[in-house]
């Protein structure tokens, strides 16, 4: 079984496709002393206003683990679309692989890297939108959404591309709005937190200001926000607000369609220890998964080495139930129909991980 080792991030390497990696692998990365300073900066106070939550207790969660037929090496999304499992492998010569729910039979590998009608040159990996019996995302290079199914159960179509988006610089998360409208993190050229892509004409709308939880003069020069500021992003189902769950803060927010704040909250978790490395200059490690599913949202949350935090919460801003998977999983998704979390692990190219949630989560 071969193991992906993670690169070393630093500022020096660190582009865009960089950047997604080091977040999700949580890799040391020199020139970063100002994160010691960020929580102090945010505790003394700066002019804006915050709800502070506890956290409900965390609840042990053991999960079940299934064997695969083939490795996926370099998972980077999952997500459950017209009753089956898809895993998207980035670095692949297929990029998805498909499975049944719920039992886990394995259908196909597909979608070649390539240029031809069918083919994909590489997928911005941290959301795949579903809707219905097709799935969507936006092509790196190309700058389209491209809407995809699975035909029969042997390969996969791309059913609609939409005109190129004047996407280029944006970090991650495409999640769909509307018909017509996208939202994204803002790129890094630009001094916005959010952009709204209008996907009949291509264009792009940069809005909302990002927060103040670091003192400016620790930031390094020429350092572009999003990097400080990292999120996931969940959007509600009718698409009138959405979730940002911060990669470096203990900090959810949440927004509504144009990008107005609504709530900002700072969580207090019941913590085996986050996955903090001794050196000074390590990013440290809070949110860095969420999905949406139905009316709630899953959020993936540092715990330990060996041990994750599930956090699910409703569109008021309620955390309603908190878990402590026993695998310390980087990738998930959501069976709304089984009650289950799927997940995979960086390490277990072979193995997936089932979470059944209880009746009352």
């Amino acid at each position: 079984m071969i193991v992906a080792q993670p690169q070393l991030c630093t500022l020096a390497n660190l582009t865009t496709v960089h950047f997604q990696e080091c977040m999700i692998n949580k890799i040391a990365k020199p020139g970063c002393a100002w994160l010691m300073a960020a929580s102090l900066w945010a505790c003394a106070g700066n002019g804006q206003t915050t709800d502070c939550v506890p956290m409900p207790e965390a609840k042990p969660l053991t999960g079940e683990t299934v064997k695969t037929e083939v490795d996926a090496l370099l998972p980077r999304a999952m997500f459950v679309v017209d009753g089956k499992l898809g895993i998207y492998k980035e670095r692949e010569e297929f990029m998805f692989d498909f499975y049944t729910l719920p039992d886990f039979k394995f259908l196909c590998s597909t979608a070649p890297r390539g240029q031809g009608p069918d083919d994909l040159i590489g997928l911005e990996c941290r959301n795949i939108e579903v809707s219905g019996t097709t799935f969507s995302a936006l092509e790196h290079m190309t700058w389209r959404i491209k809407t995809m199914k699975l035909a029969g159960d042997s390969a996969m179509q791309v059913v609609h591309v939409s005109k190129p988006l004047d996407a280029n610089g944006a970090i991650n998360m495409f999640h769909r709005l509307d018909s017509l409208h996208y939202l994204s993190l803002g790129s890094t050229s630009n001094q916005k937190e959010f952009c709204i892509y209008d996907i009949s004409d291509g264009s792009a709308h940069e809005t909302g200001e990002y927060p103040e939880w670091i003192d400016p003069a620790t930031l390094a020069t020429g350092m572009p926000l999003p990097i400080p500021y990292g999120k996931f992003l969940a959007v509600s189902p009718d698409g009138n607000r959405f979730a940002a769950f911060y990669w470096h803060f203990d900090r959810v927010r949440f927004f509504d369609r144009d990008c107005k704040m609504l709530m900002d909250i700072t969580t207090s978790h019941d913590s085996n220890g986050k996955q903090e490395d001794d050196d000074e200059n390590t990013l440290p490690s809070c949110y860095f998964g969420v999905k949406a599913a139905g009316d709630k949202i899953y959020a993936l949350h540092a715990d330990s080495d060996s041990t994750r935090l599930l956090e699910i919460w409703d569109w008021d801003g309620h955390p309603k139930s908190v878990f402590r998977l026993d695998r310390p999983v980087t990738i998930m998704t959501v069976d709304t129909k089984t009650r289950r979390v799927i997940a995979k692990d960086a390490e277990h190219s072979n193995e997936i991980y089932l979470y059944e949630l209880p009746d009352d989560y």
